[in-house]
Formats: structure tokens, sequence, C-alpha cells
């Protein structure tokens, strides 16, 4: 149980700091805080430094010989945090500030990349190694951030990478510690941070690799579904007419114009047969028309 808290803590967190790493938020400052401490930036790193904080306090509870490379990744986190909080007479620059975030995600890169427990045969393995996916992403994302310092799409892919990591932290937490492990498997730990998921047979060991990387397959897709709306959401309102202006129907563009012809859609016969009325009609005081001329017949008087 307090494996699941601590995943679903991390996982959680990870995802707050994607959200505000993508959306532009606008916060309107606050009298009891300093300006500069009420704006996005610095609310992240707020952020930042309380899920430091806390994986840095899990890893001294823990202690074991497992957690010293997580003691290292989270107090350059930690680090990353509090850097704009310096009482500098000048702020840090923001590539200083990414160069240091991309050293924080390679330590937490080789971290994963390199923890073996016990037993290196664990199905927990298969999940860390899939964890290298958005720490990669993250740390790409920040060394081009660094190199092209106020461009949108790094900041973008990195916030993609801290969802994805985000989820699959809570996908860990779900598949270790509750009855949503794979069939045929256990989990067997001698303390909080040294722990190994064991099947009984070589099918369930395969069986179990292959659901861990269906789950991270569809947490990608659930991530890439996530993004598309969101940018039809963002496009959609971007190309909104603006507040006060609607468009005009055509009845009332027509409206109040001079009608410059008319037209009708009488057919040809009923031209014909006006025309043969208006020329056989009487004129008045009995007499007949000038334009009509009487035919008889021959032999007739």
């Amino acid at each position: 149980m307090p494996g699941l808290v601590a995943y679903s803590g991390l996982g959680l967190g990870l995802l707050a700091l994607a959200a505000l790493e993508s959306l532009p938020l606008r916060v309107p400052p606050l009298r009891s805080l300093p300006r500069r401490l009420t704006t996005p930036l610095h609310l992240r790193h707020l952020l930042a430094a309380a899920v430091s904080a806390l994986c840095l306090i899990s890893a001294l509870v823990s202690a074991h010989h497992l957690s010293l490379p997580t003691l290292a990744a989270s107090a350059l986190f930690l680090l990353y945090s509090l850097a704009p909080f310096a009482p500098l007479a000048a702020p840090l620059p923001s590539p200083l500030l990414d160069l240091l975030l991309a050293a924080a995600f390679a330590q937490e890169l080789l971290l994963f990349a390199h923890r073996r427990p016990s037993t290196a045969a664990g199905i927990e393995n298969r999940y860390f190694d899939l964890l290298l996916v958005p720490i990669a992403l993250c740390l790409g994302a920040t060394l081009l951030a660094a190199h092209r310092p106020g461009e949108p799409a790094p900041r973008i892919a990195r916030a993609a990478g801290l969802a994805l990591q985000g989820t699959w932290m809570l996908q860990m937490g779900f598949s270790f510690f509750t009855s949503a492990i794979a069939q045929g498997c256990a989990l067997h730990a001698a303390s909080r941070a040294d722990y190994t998921i064991k099947c009984r047979t070589h099918e369930d060991y395969h069986r179990a690799r292959s659901v861990a990387t269906l789950q991270f397959n569809g947490h990608l897709a659930l991530l890439v579904i996530a993004g598309a709306a969101a940018y039809a959401a963002v496009l959609s309102r971007s190309n909104r007419p603006p507040s006060g202006y609607s468009a005009l129907d055509k009845e009332v563009q027509m409206e109040g114009m001079p009608m410059m012809s008319q037209f009708t859609l009488d057919s040809d016969e009923e031209k014909e047969e006006e025309v043969i009325t208006s020329t056989a009609a009487p004129v008045a005081n009995g007499g007949e028309s000038h334009d009509e001329i009487p035919l008889h017949e021959p032999g007739s008087k």
C-alpha cells in the first residue's frame, strides 16, 4: 500500500507539471506574495520543488542502497526548482535553467536504465525500460529548449513527456501493488526499495511482458488522442469570430437593398396565352381590334 501511494502521488504530480507546462496560464498577482512569485513559470517551479522534496523524503525514509541514485536525481530536480528563487541581483537566464533540468533528466535516465534489483528477471524491469521513453523525450525537449529559448515546440514536447511519464507511473503503481498484477505473477518485496515480481512459469513471464508493452501502447495512444483533441479545441477557438460580431444571414444581408430587377417563373405557354388574349380582346364601344384580320371561308358573303 505505501508503494501504491508513492507511485500514485508522483504520477499525479507529473501530470500537474505537464498541465502547467503546456497551458498558457494567466494568474492574477497575489498580495500575500511578491509579484515575481505568481507567474506561471514560478508556479511550475514551486510544484516541481514540492514533487522533488517528496521524492527526496521517500528515498531517505527507505534507507536502502538502491535509493542512493534516487537521492542524487531528486537533489538535482530540487536544485532546478529552487534556482529561480535565489536572491540574486539578476535572474538566472532560461538556457542555464534548462541545462540544469537536462542534467536532472539525464540522471533520472541513468537511474532507471541501470536499476536492477536482486532478481534481474523481474517483470518490473520491463516497466522501467518502457519508462525510459518519456524520460528520453523530456531530455531531448529540454536540450532543444536550451538551444532555442522561447520556442513553444520544445515546451509542448516536454509537457507530453511529463504527461506520459505521469500516467505510466500510475500504471506501475497499480500493476505492482494491487490485484491488477499480471496473472501467474506475484510481488516479492524485501523492503520498500528492494522488490521484484516473479512469475511461476516461462509462459507467464512472456505474457506479463506482453501485457506491459500493450499497456504502454494504450497510454501512448491516449496521450495522442488527448493532444489532438486539445489542439482541435485551441484551433477552433482561435478561428472563432470576435465577441460582439456575428455572421449575418442571407436574408439580413438582402434586407434594405433595392431590388434592381424582378424575375418571374412563368412558362412560355402562359406568355403566349397572355399575348393572344391581349390581341383578341375587343376594343371599347363594341369595335373590333385594328390588329385583328377577319378570315372568311370561300363562298361566303
